[in-house]
């Protein structure tokens, strides 16, 4: 009578078995690597932070000007003001609705407000009115498109994102031209000192809020 196989038998011929079908007892062991999806910013899972951060200060930046512009039509003393205003708001608004469908696509949140500095500034404008405000708010839009500029470049230099650079590259020349436009106001009104005009300009970016 032959005595029955050890299970120990048993396992070991198992393994010999699956490894001459594999050619190879290594391939017969170990478990088949199921493949990992890379995220990429064209399909929303995961948006570089550069052009994460420009989308939003973009946005918050757009917010800005359209309430600014507003503000200006109907309260600005200077019809250059005025001018400029409707412009602002015009300007923006079209920018942001390319913005905002480029997030979209890349399944990206925006905030839904300006920043809190920003939304500060606003009110302080509010409480002005007549030539103060003309000197006020020109001097902030120049600060504030001086600073979308900086931020602009930046993203054109260093971001990843296609869909994102071709935001930044079509915004700069309406940046530049609004803020030409703005710097020939602040003639007319005098925004900046005369002994410091250079202050305004001296940009820092703020951090963008989500």
């Amino acid at each position: 009578m032959t005595p029955p196989t050890p299970p120990a038998a048993i396992t070991a011929a198992s393994v010999a078995a699956l490894a001459l079908m594999s050619g190879s007892p290594v391939a017969a062991l170990a478990p088949t690597p199921v493949p990992k999806p890379t995220p990429t910013s064209s399909d929303g899972h995961r948006v570089a932070e550069q052009d994460m951060k420009y989308l939003i200060q973009a946005h918050q930046s757009n917010l800005t000007e359209i309430a600014a512009g507003r503000s200006a039509q109907g309260k600005g003393k200077s019809k250059e003001v005025r001018s400029a205003g409707a412009l602002l708001a015009a300007d923006h608004t079209k920018l942001d609705s390319g913005l905002q469908q480029v997030a979209q696509r890349l399944k990206a949140t925006l905030p839904t407000q300006p920043t809190a500095r920003q939304q500060a500034k606003s009110k302080e404008l509010d409480a002005l009115s007549g030539a103060e405000f003309d000197r006020a708010w020109t001097k902030w839009m120049i600060y504030s498109h001086r600073t979308a500029l900086v931020a602009t470049r930046k993203e054109i230099d260093k971001g990843s994102v296609p869909q994102v650079k071709a935001l930044a590259k079509a915004a700069e020349p309406i940046f530049q031209a609004d803020l030409n436009r703005l710097l020939a106001v602040q003639k007319t009104v005098g925004a900046l000192r005369r002994d410091r005009p250079e202050t305004i300009l001296r940009i820092s970016l703020p951090s963008a809020t989500r």
